[in-house]
């Protein structure tokens, strides 16, 4: 079975809000991850037109990260491309956390997965992106292994 990583995004409603919900999806073999958080579309689209980059460098990885601070237990969502190998795959990591913390500040949930992908499943990922962005589909998957 292939490994899947989805987005989808839902506008907040309000034309004046630039903020709507990012839904993330994370499918493999022995794993599964759903979660999500309040993201500016612009992050998003910016984070597909980032994928476009060849080749993707060891020391500059392409990431995106959303929570209510940019690391430790406050980061929700969290996705990371790099090389592989130097064969040109590419590694994938994915973070996914509740969205909404227990009493103690942590969360209860986590996903935390790598897979590996390639630079076409990749410009794949980044034309659905936009497509999703533009409102021309509902959903943008990244294949993988």
């Amino acid at each position: 079975m292939n490994t899947s990583l989805s987005f989808s995004y839902q506008w907040s409603g309000d034309p004046n809000d630039d903020f709507g919900w990012l839904d993330v999806k994370v499918i493999g073999d022995k794993f599964a991850g759903h979660g999500g958080f309040w993201v500016q579309w612009q992050d998003v689209k910016e984070f597909g037109e980032d994928l476009s980059a060849y080749p993707i460098l060891p020391d500059a990885p392409i990431k995106a990260a959303w929570g209510y601070e940019w690391g430790g237990d406050s980061l929700v969502v969290s996705v990371e491309v790099a090389p592989a190998d130097k064969r040109g795959n590419l590694s994938v990591q994915v973070w996914l956390r509740d969205y909404v913390e227990n009493g103690d500040g942590a969360p209860q949930n986590c996903v935390r997965t790598t897979f590996q992908t390639n630079y076409p499943e990749i410009e794949n990922f980044r034309i659905a992106i936009a497509a999703l962005m533009d409102g021309k589909a509902k959903e943008a998957v990244l294949v993988g292994q």
